[in-house]
């Protein structure tokens, strides 16, 4: 007889709880987004080869399902950052826009050094503001810089400008999923898969039986 999956949403095991650090440190994520929602930035789910499955809205986490920004995410743990804002490509030509913002809170290590986290709180918006746009009201601060995967927002003033910003948009979270949702159906009909080896969404089922199969529950 299968022994029943218990719980794995956090705050319960093997979930910890992130020790916030005193330095005022966010990190920025950049995410590929989806060009079959031509309205909401939601990641790139109907990408016939290579679906991304962080940020992963459905479940507030991220590294859970996949291995983007390792880096990352144990900078996160080890320097306990509170604050991961999000931003990805729209438009043509291609603009870079703030969408959003997880409040990392738990942390798991699924490998030695490799931590998925998950967070108490987010949100984002919809369709993003410009990141160039913005940066007169960060007083100057170089927001629209190029990076790649991620980098580390290190100005007090900044992060707590770009939360404000985002608290005030009208909060689109319950649009992005279902927009994931979508897509992720539209990816079924196209090619009989949602993901590489999936032929359905995320939800904590799904990370209990990966967390089972890594040995960590």
């Amino acid at each position: 007889m299968t022994t029943p999956i218990p719980d794995v949403k956090p705050p319960n095991y093997p979930w910890q709880q992130i020790t916030y650090g005193t330095d005022k440190i966010a990190t920025m994520t950049y995410y590929y987004s989806d060009e079959n929602s031509p309205l909401i930035p939601i990641r790139d789910v109907s990408h016939q080869m290579d679906a991304k499955r962080d940020p992963n809205i459905e479940t507030k986490t991220y590294g859970l399902f996949s291995h983007c920004c390792k880096g990352e995410r144990k900078a996160i743990v080890k320097k306990g950052i509170c604050t991961q804002f999000f931003c990805t490509s729209r438009g043509k030509p291609r603009t870079r826009v703030l969408t959003g913002y997880y409040q990392p809170k738990w942390y798991c290590e699924i490998e030695t050094g490799d931590f998925a986290i998950a967070a108490e709180r987010v949100r984002f918006v919809s369709p993003g503001f410009v990141l160039s746009d913005i940066v007169p009201y960060l007083e100057g601060f170089p927001i629209d810089c190029f990076f790649r995967t991620w980098k580390y927002i290190k100005d007090e003033t900044v992060i707590k400008r770009l939360i404000l910003l985002l608290n005030t948009a009208n909060d689109a979270t319950n649009e992005y999923i279902a927009e994931v949702h979508k897509l992720e159906n539209y990816a079924l009909q196209q090619y009989n898969r949602m993901y590489q080896d999936k032929l359905q969404g995320f939800s904590w089922s799904d990370a209990g039986e990966l967390m089972r199969k890594e040995g960590l529950i």
